[in-house]
């Protein structure tokens, strides 16, 4: 029998159009192409979901068949279950398990895979301080997804090197704003569209230029909604592109993903902990056209100076360093 690869996510993840329909994506197109099976799960609840994972480990731990089997869980809400379960899945040799979006490797059976927002971010954030009187609302989805701690981190701290770099007058002109869409709780992934609106009106009347949504799902509800603003609007996890939007900041889950399940599949199985950041390629800045920045020091030309592929590569090697720094 054709192997089997299991997924299960956050309540009610699917449909997100962003991270979790981009894991399913990636999935379905990489068993396509090797000839496996799949079963994807979203729950309506987080008990739901937990009640999925103990059926599955069961199955999974009880199996007396050859048939091989890999589990991936795509949320850290499941944290604390799938670390005093998941040495139940010993018993079964041919049964697998990756747990997405975690520092720390499993104790017993199962590897992890870790893809750091911070120097992406970083990057980004460091290339938006040189432009022309920025004016940034950076939203964190909330304050209790490392993943999104690491994001807002790393912009915060490349926009603060970038300002280090000009004049007084001109930093006094820049400004960099975070809000949280959920202080205390682990929400903020989705929100209604009278609720993005109100935010984007807010934020306009405010002269901020631009907004940096590092919240999932709820960047559809401000993209639908900024059409009747205007402001600029950064694409996080996946690219996109509007008439006034100048850079995204991609996730290549898809990709790590294909990469895992073919580790998998190849019979040498998955590292027991991979990290894929910026310097492996899988988290990347991607300009949607030429970025128009401060007048450096004696520049002598007619035209607003551009940012250069020179000065990108440099920006991008800081990025990386600056990464590795945070990591450790």
């Amino acid at each position: 029998m054709m192997p089997l690869v299991t997924v299960i996510y956050d309540a009610d993840a699917l449909g997100d159009r962003s991270y979790n329909d981009l894991i399913y994506e990636g999935i379905e197109r990489t068993a396509l192409e090797l000839g496996l099976r799949t079963m994807q799960h979203s729950p309506r609840t987080y008990d739901e979901g937990l009640q999925y994972l103990e059926l599955m480990f069961r199955q999974m731990e009880t199996a007396k068949d050859s048939v091989r089997r890999l589990f991936i869980v795509a949320s850290t809400g499941y944290d604390e279950f799938i670390r005093k379960n998941n040495k139940r899945l010993e018993a079964n040799p041919y049964a697998d398990l990756l747990y997405l979006e975690t520092r720390t490797p499993l104790e017993g059976k199962g590897s992890t895979l870790f893809m750091p927002y911070y120097g992406a971010m970083y990057e980004a954030g460091r290339i938006k301080a040189m432009t022309v009187y920025p004016k940034i609302m950076l939203v964190g989805a909330n304050r209790q997804t490392e993943s999104v701690i690491d994001a807002v981190q790393g912009y915060q701290d490349g926009f603060e090197a970038g300002l280090q770099l000009l004049t007084e007058s001109q930093t006094r002109r820049a400004k960099l704003t975070t809000v949280w869409l959920d202080e205390t709780g682990n929400g903020g992934f989705s929100i209604a569209d009278t609720t993005a609106l109100r935010l984007l009106l807010m934020w306009d009347a405010e002269q901020y230029q631009e907004v940096v949504p590092v919240c999932g799902g709820a960047f559809n509800a401000f993209s639908r909604m900024n059409s009747l603003v205007g402001l600029s609007l950064v694409g996080i996890d996946s690219f996109y592109d509007s008439y006034d939007s100048s850079y995204s900041v991609l996730k290549q889950i898809k990709e790590a993903l294909n990469l895992c399940i073919r580790q998998w599949y190849s019979g040498q199985g998955i590292p027991k902990h991979q990290s894929l950041g910026l310097a492996s390629g899988y988290m990347e800045v991607i300009l949607n056209r030429p970025v128009e920045i401060w007048t450096p020091e004696g520049y002598t030309g007619d035209m607003v100076p551009i940012l250069t592929e020179e000065m990108r590569q440099a920006i991008h090697e800081e990025a990386m360093r600056k990464e590795e720094e945070y990591e450790r």
